[in-house]
């Protein structure tokens, strides 16, 4: 890698002008104080950008990663008065392919199950019943009546060994409608379905996407240790020690393809030629306002949530609850994570799917108080409205096949990653899985270019 000016620090970049929008013309014309030029550039730090960066540059390419904001993304934790809080309730699966990309890229982690107890609220009524999330848990609930219990004992025992074939043509409601359950039992699954997969509609999205994660969800889940931070801070490590350079607080402003075929991202302090480039800014839309040529995706629908995350002095008489007739969840992180001092907790009250801000902080407030919760209890409290959870859920008709490979930027050595991208995984397991493959794609690329005897240096 080679930078043009002495002024360019590893991290903490902050260019003038950063948050100020520029428009496609003028940033091309405008000057800049520094130039690098590199392997691999990786647009956008969270975690898709930074598995994508160390993968890349674990193959011996140089990389420059910048992000608008400090790294990690929706990723990042904040510690408030000894409590960590993630944003939003945020679980990691034991079985999905991001713990895979984790172990590959050497970044460890730590962290305990949730509560095996779980309850059914009905906000029309106010009632609240133990939910059955296992088999041994079926037994003893008194939400559903024989009939439904014969059936739900089924479905939880082959759904491990379910082929998603054909699931992809139709929602998940379609598929729970398809059970012969009863409006309670169906309720039940439906519950179940939206805590897998962040989804509160499930209208909106396949069937494939819901029975693959409810799979997963059965297999177990862990809180991790010190919140998300500390996937982040393990990223950042690795990074780090393959010398990737990281830009924070810089934006992106275009993205060019320059007359020798190689890449240059610009963003209002510096200008970074690459070989190649790894998009991972978050969203469809900011993907295609930086490409030159901007791709017609066939996207599904965005996910989004409303949250209540809270501090409390003690630990809740409902550990978890989920919404039956409404698709909202409360879960409690701590005590069985590391996020909060001995004997509080960390309580984080969701709703799938956000409205109106004073609407949905009431709903949510409401299912707390249920639980136990009082506002006496409360050390810190934060909401957060309307919280992206996935930027384009798998739609029915075309399930996870529809959703775009990395290389379907319609630009030659650029490639996508994120929640939206690539055929693995929804949420993180996404950002992860499509991270990884990106990197080792952009890496590819560049390596191909100079084995072809190409180069940027001039």
């Amino acid at each position: 890698m080679r930078s043009t000016s002495d002024q360019a620090s590893r991290r903490g970049v902050t260019a003038r002008g950063a948050s100020a929008s520029c428009p496609r013309d003028e940033t091309e014309e405008a000057p800049v104080s520094d130039r690098f030029e590199v392997d691999v550039a990786v647009v956008g730090g969270g975690l898709a950008g930074l598995v994508a960066a160390v993968a890349a540059a674990r193959r011996g390419m140089s990389v420059v990663l910048c992000d608008t904001r400090a790294v990690g993304g929706r990723a990042r934790s904040d510690r408030r008065d000894g409590f960590v809080l993630n944003q939003g309730p945020r679980a990691l699966f034991r079985g999905g392919v991001g713990t895979s990309v984790l172990s590959r890229l050497g970044v460890s982690f730590s962290g305990s199950p949730p509560s095996r107890a779980a309850s059914g609220y009905s906000e029309t009524t106010g009632e609240m019943t133990r939910l059955p999330v296992s088999a041994g848990s079926l037994l003893r609930s008194r939400a559903l009546g024989a009939i439904d219990k014969m059936r739900l004992a089924s479905l939880l025992s082959t759904l491990s060994r379910h082929q998603r074939a054909g699931l992809d043509s139709v929602s998940a409601a379609e598929w729970i409608a398809s059970l012969g359950l009863s409006s309670r039992g169906s309720a039940v699954v439906s519950a179940l379905t939206r805590v897998a997969t962040y989804a509160g509609d499930l209208e909106r999205i396949s069937a494939d996407a819901a029975v693959s994660q409810v799979q997963l969800a059965l297999r177990g889940v862990i809180y991790l240790d010190g919140g998300w931070q500390s996937l982040v801070d393990g990223l950042v490590a690795v990074a780090t020690s393959c010398r990737v350079t990281l830009l924070e607080g810089e934006r992106a402003t275009a993205l060019h393809t320059r007359a020798d075929g190689f890449l240059e991202v610009r963003t209002p302090a510096r200008a970074v030629q690459a070989a190649s480039v790894v998009l991972a800014v978050g969203s469809p839309g900011a993907a295609r306002a930086l490409l030159p040529r901007p791709p017609a995706w066939d996207l599904g629908p965005p996910g989004t949530a409303a949250c209540l995350d809270l501090g409390l002095r003690r630990v809740p008489a409902v550990r978890v609850a989920y919404g039956l007739d409404e698709p909202l969840y409360l879960s409690t992180h701590s005590p069985a994570a590391e996020l909060a001092p001995p004997g509080r907790a960390v309580v984080h009250v969701l709703r799938y799917g956000a409205r109106s801000s004073r609407d949905d902080e009431a709903q949510l407030w409401a299912l707390a108080r249920r639980c136990g919760i009082g506002e006496g209890d409360v050390v810190v409290e934060r909401f957060l409205h309307e919280m992206p959870v996935c930027h384009a859920l798998p739609r029915p008709g075309s399930g996870f096949g529809g959703r775009p490979a990395v290389d379907a930027t319609g630009t030659v050595g650029v490639f996508l990653a994120g929640d939206w991208v690539g055929p693995v995984g929804l949420l993180a397991d996404a950002s992860l899985a499509s991270g990884e493959a990106a990197g080792i794609a952009a890496a590819h690329a560049s390596g191909r270019r100079a084995l072809a005897g190409a180069t940027l240096w001039r």
